[in-house]
């Protein structure tokens, strides 16, 4: 019973910004232009999506956002990073 709660809470943890990082350095996304991170849970705990702010080569800051789902334990991207879209 112990095990399972902290497994359950294990997967539902948000993925740390240096996981992130490392995701998106692997999906060749340069960390140094990238700031104020954030990632909340969707409707499945181990799914969540991570936004961020990205520098362009023109030097302007745009909402970036990607999808995040736990594999076993490991966070691995579910989508290609990209501009998020605007409400």
């Amino acid at each position: 019973m112990i095990a399972a709660l902290v497994l359950a809470t294990a997967v539902s943890a948000s993925p740390t910004i240096a996981e992130l990082q490392s995701l998106l350095a692997a999906a060749r996304v340069d960390a140094a232009r990238v700031r104020d991170i954030r990632c909340e849970v969707l409707g499945d705990p181990t799914e969540h999506r991570c936004d961020w702010r990205q520098k362009t080569a023109k030097g302007r800051w745009e909402a970036w956002s990607v999808l995040l789902a736990r594999d076993g334990g490991r966070w691995i991207l579910i989508d290609t990073p990209g501009r998020a879209s605007r409400p």
